[in-house]
């Protein structure tokens, strides 16, 4: 897993502006209208809310418009080591960043739609899920466990739409902040991938505010 801070993660190649309440929730905002066909609209990022409560991660992904044909693709940096390729085998350059698991996502059936991959030596598909659609707003919920994750656990991730085709790359990236690709059937690039730590354990989210009380005591 990469150290590479939010900060610089999002000064970066980063598309995204952290809107959040602390470290365990929060809205990323994605630039528009920065595809190689700006009339794809339900490709077109507009941002994603993550949030955790300690057991499920859940990420809500908003695109400009709804389109049942849309792939949907989330990227997980979650431990060290990993791999650059992707289960489904698109044609993605995931650049430095090495991910844990994948997500291979579509919303043209109503229920376990979303492929969640881990990998070992090899890509292996260790569950299928649901995912929900509001709108133009498709969420996940992963427990935290599926993902190798606990509370107070960094990791680093990214999302992309994508079309049916299996030589379809990452139209929108949520990290890249420019056009991601240049056309259907050539390589999409990320950017630096965004960081997000999942909420603290209640013990240790019971000593910091024993800290801060005793702090401000002190200052009496």
């Amino acid at each position: 897993m990469k150290s590479t801070p939010i900060i610089s993660s999002l000064l970066g190649t980063s598309a995204a502006m952290f809107i959040g309440l602390g470290a365990n929730a929060g809205f990323i905002a994605d630039s528009q209208f920065d595809l190689f066909d700006n009339g794809l609209a339900n490709l077109d990022i507009t941002g994603v809310d993550v949030s955790d409560n300690g057991t499920t991660l859940s990420i809500a992904v908003t695109t400009r418009e709804f389109s049942d044909w849309t792939k949907y693709l989330l990227f997980f940096d979650t431990a060290s080591g990993g791999t650059t390729s992707n289960a489904w085998g698109r044609p993605i350059d995931i650049g430095s960043n090495e991910i844990d698991y994948f997500v291979g996502s579509w919303v043209d059936q109503s229920s376990d739609n979303a492929q969640l991959w881990s990998f070992g030596s090899s890509w292996n598909l260790d569950q299928t899920v649901s995912n929900s659609v509001n709108g133009s707003t498709v969420t996940f919920n992963f427990s935290l466990a599926s993902l190798g994750l606990g509370a107070g656990s960094t990791i680093y991730f990214d999302v992309a739409t994508s079309g049916g085709g299996g030589g379809d790359g990452g139209v929108d990236h949520l990290s890249n902040a420019g056009v991601a690709m240049s056309g259907w059937g050539a390589t999409s690039y990320s950017g630096s991938f965004i960081s997000y730590t999942t909420t603290p354990a209640p013990g240790v989210i019971a000593l910091a505010g024993l800290a801060g009380l005793l702090k401000s005591r002190r200052r009496r």
